[in-house]
């Protein structure tokens, strides 16, 4: 495991760094210390949940293979994890921009340089390497930049900086956030000429806006009187404010707006000034100072909209939880809709809040039978509809909470979240990482592989696909295991494709232009293209799915691509890749898929992932050993919750036994199992009373045993029905039976398994019996047996019982009687059931070597059909 990690009470540069470098480092996590800088601190709590930072309460510090340390040498400024960088074999990383000096770590790979600030460095390191960044990521890197080299002014400043600065504005860092967050100093003049600011200060209320309007006075003139505005708009914590300077033949008006809806250019210009939407001014060689007020007053009047208030950005009817209800059903709740908490309503009224993190926390206790109102929070939060966006904003940053129900007189009207609030304030864009593309490396490492490992007729589909979707204006993606394939250099020919639209109506204009045949599933929105018999595509409208109890098949709903991909099992399997001619193999990897692809790391996608499908346990051990990958401590942690919890026993036994035939398909089926046994899965998946170290152990016989039986080239023995008697088989016979039905096995698997468990016990005795053993014997204790019985005998029987199951296989049962049926009739005997008794003791004669040829036979055929049915002319009719 790789952490980032800043020093103690970071400032925004560390901050900013700690966000970058994971990044850098796809798959790290960063670590938040805390920070005693209110604006640091106000940033974290509006923004946490959409930035990859971990409590270092939660992280296993034993599991630390990497620190990346940044803005600081000195490990003695990182806490806990100081002493993780100082232990030997961790790996240690630095970046930073401080001179070095005594008490730096030692051996590390240090990458500092000398710049105004350590964020700058790894900004360029981002660009070098094409790293994507969200408007919101770019927007804390030029907040980092800006705060430690007084936005470019500091005499450390360097071209170093201003290059990294420009290159995050022109990805889309949003100046806006800058201005939210900075803090810029004064000199004595300047401060003078703010306190007067301050203490004539009136709050006018235009059209329902809060505006700050100051007046001031100059003995001389004071430079940079603009900058007074800032202050007023930062410190003072107004949106929008205007300040009138009267100084020696001059009067400066200087307005800020900080409201997006609010333009102070317009209402500059109605001043005869002008300026930008967000920073304006006007100016008269001399005026009084009321009526200069009066007109701008009249200007905000005519230019200022009233603001959004909770009731225009709230989500309604909110979906709320009883008292009463199960902590399981809560939890159910939010996976069916991607909520990360619910109101706690009784009657109308509310009475709590829970959250998923609540629900999280009571199923890995073994409390889901639990009551919500045991957990939930009583003391909520709420506010008015007439509450407007810029109180809630401070409401979230100061309180440090994710959501404010919005209630009318104790009544539950709408729910208001930070993602709410921030998109209202930034735009949509602000937090869309739902697309992010992965470096190009990534990207033309998928198309190459698409052109290289599939075939012709495969990748031209695509390629047509794509250009169906353009025509429809319907975004398609490849998804999936497919993807994850394609990176890693797989051939894989299960594609799956989502469009953001009707994907059955896509899928039938696709058909049609292919040429091919479109299978359709219209309660799933989904379709099957098939192209011919031996290659299909499968077409499925982006889609969400919730689970309405754990191991149940889930139910669907159309949503956007993200969400489509966020219903996936790990994050390994949760990337697209556009088909579209334009965007042909770029990635939309929302969750790190291809950083975990790239350590080796199997990561379910949300804390709930093996509550909702339990059977994501079995694929994960699959894909570890598949891989050869690992999964993340957390998901293995929660993998041993769920089995704990015997989520297993929740899912239909058809649904595990597909998940069973899946592993037995794998090259290495028995490492799989090894691996469930390890994380306590595997015993539920066994007959009652069978040990887990003993099916591993004959597992691996198995194998060897189909591998051994090659050499056999008349015996064809099923791998999976193989596997699976093995599985099922138990000293009791009906345990079995209860096993194969259990799992809804059918027919073929049934038989052999009922067969074995009833004979197999008897067999396995004679064939590992010291004293001899006649050829007629053992042909008679195994000829009745299929071929997978006989794989699974020989996997369990010690040397000399596999000595004589080879012996049986090949010659015993290759040995073909020179006589037949049709000697005893031209003896003169009547065909009869007496026939097959007869014929079977001249074949037992025939294995032990008493007759051999067909003139020994012949005789021998003659002599036991007189002693079993006498003369032939006494058989006359």
């Amino acid at each position: 495991m790789r952490v980032v990690v800043g020093h103690a009470n970071p400032d925004f540069d560390a901050y900013a760094s700690t966000v970058a470098a994971t990044k850098l480092f796809p798959g790290s996590r960063g670590v938040f210390l805390g920070s005693q800088n209110a604006n640091v601190r106000a940033f974290h709590n509006l923004h946490e949940e959409f930035l990859d930072f971990v409590d270092l309460k939660g992280l296993d510090l034993d599991a630390i293979e990497s620190i990346v340390m940044v803005d600081t040498r000195d490990p003695g400024r990182i806490g806990e994890l100081g002493e993780v960088a100082l232990r030997p074999g961790v790996e240690v990383i630095v970046y930073d921009h401080h001179p070095a000096q005594e008490g730096d770590i030692e051996g590390a790979d240090d990458r500092s340089c000398d710049a105004g600030s350590t964020t700058s460095i790894l900004v360029h390191e981002i660009e070098e390497r094409a790293i994507e960044l969200a408007p919101l990521e770019a927007s804390l890197l030029l907040l980092g930049i800006h705060e430690d080299t007084g936005s470019l002014t500091y005499p450390g400043t360097t071209a170093y900086d201003a290059e990294a600065a420009a290159y995050l504005m022109e990805v889309g860092a949003d100046l806006e956030v800058l201005n939210n967050f900075l803090a810029r100093s004064l000199d004595p003049a300047q401060r003078a000429l703010l306190d007067q600011l301050a203490s004539t200060l009136e709050v006018w209320d235009i059209n329902g806006q809060q505006v700050a309007v100051g007046t001031a006075v100059a003995d001389e003139y004071v430079d940079s009187a603009s900058v007074l505005t800032h202050y007023i708009v930062e410190d003072m914590g107004f949106k929008v404010a205007v300040a009138v300077v009267d100084m020696p033949e001059r009067m400066q008006v200087v307005a800020r707006s900080r409201i997006a809806e609010i333009d102070v250019g317009a209402v500059m210009a109605d001043l005869g000034g002008g300026g930008h939407a967000q920073a304006a001014s006007a100016g008269f060689r001399a005026g009084d100072v009321a009526e200069v007020l009066a007109r701008v007053r009249e200007s905000l009047g005519r230019h200022v909209p009233p603001p959004m208030r909770a009731c225009d950005l709230m989500s309604a009817p909110v979906r709320t939880v009883e008292p009463e209800a199960t902590m399981a059903e809560a939890g159910e709740l939010m996976s069916r809709w991607g909520h990360g908490g619910l109101p706690v309503v009784e009657g109308d009224q509310l009475v709590g809040l829970v959250t998923r993190k609540d629900v999280d926390k009571a199923l890995r206790h073994g409390l889901g039978h639990a009551p919500v109102t045991g957990f939930m929070t009583h003391d909520v939060v709420t506010v008015e509809p007439s509450v407007d966006m810029y109180s809630l904003e401070r409401l979230l940053a100061t309180r440090g909470i994710g959501r404010v129900p919005v209630v009318e007189r104790g009544a539950v009207t709408g729910i208001v979240t930070r993602k709410d609030v921030l998109r209202a304030e930034h735009g949509d864009a602000y937090l869309d990482r739902r697309l992010a593309i992965a470096h190009p490396e990534a990207s033309q490492r998928f198309s190459e592989a698409v052109e290289q490992l599939l075939p012709e007729y495969a990748s031209a589909a695509l390629h047509v696909l794509g250009e169906v979707s353009a025509t429809l204006d319907r975004r398609a993606h490849v998804v999936g295991g497919f993807v994850r394939d394609m990176l890693l250099g797989r051939p894989n020919l299960d594609i799956d494709l989502v469009v953001e639209g009707d994907g059955v109506s896509f899928a039938e204009e696709a058909a049609r232009v292919m040429g091919a045949r479109a299978k359709v599933h219209h309660r799933f929105g989904t379709a099957v293209i098939v192209v011919s018999r031996d290659f299909h595509i499968d077409v499925a409208s982006s889609r969400s799915e919730y689970y309405v109890r754990p191991g149940a098949l889930p139910t669907v709903e159309r949503s956007s691509l993200r969400q489509d991909l966020f219903r996936r099992d790990f994050t390994i399997n949760a990337m697209a890749a556009c088909i579209q001619p334009e965007c042909f193999g770029q990635l939309a990897d929302p969750f790190g898929g291809l950083g975990d692809l790239e350590k080796g790391r199997v990561r379910v996608l949300h804390g709930l992932s093996f509550v909702d499908d339990p059977t994501r346990l079995l694929r994960a051990a699959r894909f570890e050993v598949r891989y050869g990958f690992a999964m993340d401590a957390g998901t293995e942690g929660q993998a041993r919750r769920a089995v704990e919890m015997k989520l297993l026993d929740e899912v239909s036994g058809a649904r595990i036994r597909e998940e069973l035939l899946d592993i037995i398909d794998e090259a290495d089926p028995v490492a799989v199992l090894s691996r469930l046994g390890e994380i306590g899965a595997l015993e539920y998946l066994l007959p009652e009373g069978a040990k887990v170290k003993a099916a591993v152990k004959d597992a691996r016989a198995v194998q060897d045993a189909l591998a051994d039986f090659k050499r056999f080239e008349k015996v064809r023995a099923e791998r999976r029905i193989a596997f699976v008697t093995s599985m099922a088989w138990s000293d009791s016979v009906p345990a079995t039976e209860r096993w194969i039905h259990r799992f809804r096995f059918g027919k073929a698997y049934s038989i052999v398994a009922t067969t074995l468990a009833q004979r197999g016990s008897a067999a396995l005795r004679a064939l590992q019996d010291k004293r001899g053993m006649r050829d007629s014997r053992l042909f008679h204790a195994l000829d009745a047996l299929p071929p997978e019985a006989l794989v699974v005998l020989w996997a369990r029987a010690n040397e000399r019982g596999r000595a004589r199951i080879d012996r049986f296989l090949g010659e015993l049962a290759q040995t073909k009687p020179a006589v037949s049926g049709t000697d005893l009739i031209e003896m003169g005997y009547r065909p009869s059931e007496t026939f097959t008794a007869i014929l079977a003791r001249a074949r037992d004669d025939r294995l032990d070597g008493r007759c051999v040829g067909r003139d020994a036979e012949l005789l021998n055929l003659r002599r036991i059909a007189l002693r079993t049915l006498g003369h032939p002319s006494t058989k006359a009719d």
